[in-house]
């Protein structure tokens, strides 16, 4: 599991709004698109999903990637979505009870202890969730137990190529909360690589375009010329990275195992 930074610079399509984390594609899975979400037009990054699929949402919100994801997988499928956030839960589950769905659930926890059974999904995924978290490496190393062996964890989030400045990156979480614990694109690569996965990577980026009102406080006029270019390493990419979960664990991957992240 490599970053590829050419790729990063080359496939920085420009994009309208910071908040574009998690719009397009999430890998490919074995399974063709189910009815469910050509009939229901979801977004491409559920492609991954397949009929009777249990699927993990990490930080749900007011549920609605959650409700999409059960849509694309069917009465036999289950989605549980975790909130930290009471009013989130409360909100979430006053939406279910007023559409026509029987296989969601919403508990309320933390994701760095998530409320699910140990490889209980068969593909867990985090929409502009796991930058905000005060501890990457926990949360990663709880997406890596709740999976199941060869399956799937699709993070939609934000990178960066080259350090920023502090005051941007002030200004820029304004604009769009999660950036504001934006990491280099391999630091953000490890967190996944040190707890196990070895499968997969970054498989979209899409550079985020600022207003010139934000970029104008804390950058000079040939650096904001650098931040507009998709050609350009400098700036904020929106990403999504799949992972697969091998087919089993050793000794030093085992999501058991507390010492697995010491050298």
């Amino acid at each position: 599991m490599q970053v590829d930074t050419a790729t990063i610079k080359n496939n920085g399509n420009s994009n309208e709004s910071a908040c574009a984390c998690g719009s397009g594609g999430c890998g490919s899975h074995s399974a063709s698109r189910t009815q469910h979400e050509t009939e229901h037009n979801l977004p491409d990054r559920f492609q991954l999903l397949k009929e009777g699929d249990r699927v993990v949402e990490f930080g749900s919100g007011l549920g609605n990637d959650s409700f999409s994801a059960a849509m694309a997988i069917g009465p036999s499928g289950k989605v549980i979505g975790i909130d930290f956030s009471e009013k989130n839960i409360t909100s979430a589950r006053k939406e279910l009870d007023s559409i026509d769905l029987n296989n969601v659930e919403f508990r309320h926890g933390n994701i760095e202890a998530a409320p699910v059974a140990d490889e209980w999904a068969d593909i867990i995924y985090s929409t502009c969730v796991f930058n905000l978290q005060s501890n990457k490496q926990k949360v990663a190393d709880e997406m890596y137990r709740v999976v199941k062996h060869s399956g799937y964890v699709c993070v939609s989030d934000f990178v960066i190529l080259n350090d920023i400045p502090e005051g941007l990156r002030k200004d820029a979480a304004e604009f769009a909360g999660c950036i504001a614990g934006v990491e280099r694109a391999d630091i953000f690569m490890d967190y996944f690589r040190n707890t196990g996965f070895e499968k997969g990577g970054i498989v979209e980026v899409k550079k985020v375009k600022l207003p010139d009102e934000i970029l104008e406080k804390h950058l000079d006029a040939k650096t904001m010329d650098s931040y507009n270019d998709i050609d350009s390493e400098d700036g904020i990419f929106s990403i999504v990275l799949v992972v697969e979960k091998p087919e089993s664990c050793n000794a030093e991957t085992c999501c058991h195992n507390p010492d697995k992240h010491k050298n």
